[in-house]
């Protein structure tokens, strides 16, 4: 409580008191017919008594209570992953974070650009460069349901509010925090690694990471490259121009090659503006070409729809279509000037 509120409970306390007593006197004085009693009136210490009783009757603003023993879900659903992103505000400044699965589990974490994914006694670890402090995950059966030893009842309010925490055990120089949760019906436990003089400062991050995890099952790595029949576009010299123009910009593209990809476009800038496509993090396959037009309708320049399946480095497949655009260059060839 802070000293204005005790002292403002204080003085409504006296004030109480001053009304109640010039209360009592008024009425004395102003009854007709009132039996006047001839008591001595009150000393000093028999009112400083008085004050004192009162005061103890009215009761005190209560704290802020702690939450209650388990009554707060840590995950309380583990969500399909979407393909989004997320991030994470650390000492005032956001630092964003990318899905990062487990290497051998369907679970995934949101991990700080600061942080590592990195190996750790058999399982996938996410933690700190030095690899001091981290999380990790294991599936759990009746066959490892105490692997990695027994866990004693925490301490940590802050912990002991989750439904999922576990307990806690001392490992070497680091303590290990434990969350048993369950995820499209098989049950895992995972374990904040931390040492003490970093738990202030990571502690919530972890929480965090772990509160926001989410689901991916694995799927077999797609083989990239270029899987389609090539469309008729006539016998035009500028048709099978723009079409083979199209056509080397996607082989660039799906083999990560810059220089053959630049070869392609309009401009400099525009393939700068491209790279993104190159990521090496995602892998292409095109399995469809369609032509819009060489020229489209009513306007100068030429289209394609590609159709592609993707596969991030992550294990993500997404199925999508781009829209490839080329304009003529001085020299009348068709060039990829967008890429949408």
């Amino acid at each position: 409580m802070s000293k204005r509120m005790s002292l403002w409970g204080a003085g409504c306390i006296a004030v109480t008191i001053a009304i109640s007593t010039g209360c009592s006197n008024g009425a004395d004085q102003g009854s007709s017919g009132a039996e006047r009693t001839d008591q001595p009136s009150a000393t000093p210490a028999a009112a400083t008594a008085t004050i004192a009783a009162l005061a103890t009757a009215v009761p005190t603003p209560a704290a802020t209570a702690a939450p209650a023993v388990k009554s707060v879900s840590l995950i309380p659903e583990v969500r399909d992953y979407s393909g989004s992103g997320r991030g994470y505000e650390l000492d005032g400044v956001n630092v964003q974070a990318d899905y990062s699965a487990d290497q051998t589990l369907p679970l995934g974490v949101f991990l700080p650009e600061t942080m590592i994914r990195f190996e750790q006694d058999g399982r996938t670890a996410w933690g700190t460069a030095d690899k001091y402090n981290y999380i990790t995950l294991i599936k759990l059966s009746s066959e490892n349901g105490t692997k990695g030893g027994k866990f004693e009842p925490g301490t940590d309010p802050g912990l002991l509010k989750f439904k999922e925490y576990e307990g806690s055990r001392v490992e070497g120089d680091r303590r290990v925090e434990a969350f048993i949760f369950s995820a499209y019906k098989d049950t895992y436990r995972a374990e904040i690694h931390i040492q003490d003089e970093q738990r202030d400062a990571l502690l919530p991050l972890f929480i965090s990471m772990l509160s926001g995890m989410e689901y991916m099952e694995k799927q077999p790595p797609i083989k990239p490259g270029v899987f389609f029949k090539v469309p008729d576009v006539g016998s035009s010299p500028g048709n099978k121009q723009a079409l083979q123009e199209t056509l080397d910009c996607i082989a660039a593209w799906a083999a990560g090659d810059k220089e053959k990809f630049a070869a392609t476009m309009y401009s400099p800038l525009l393939n700068d503006n491209l790279q993104y496509l190159l990521d090496h993090k995602n892998v292409y396959r095109f399995h469809k070409l369609t032509v819009v037009g060489i020229p489209v309708e009513g306007a100068k320049r030429a289209a394609f729809y590609v159709e592609f399946t993707q596969m991030t480095s992550e294990g993500y497949i997404t199925e999508g279509n781009y829209e490839i655009s080329l304009l003529p260059n001085k020299q009348g060839e068709w060039k990829i000037a967008n890429i949408d």
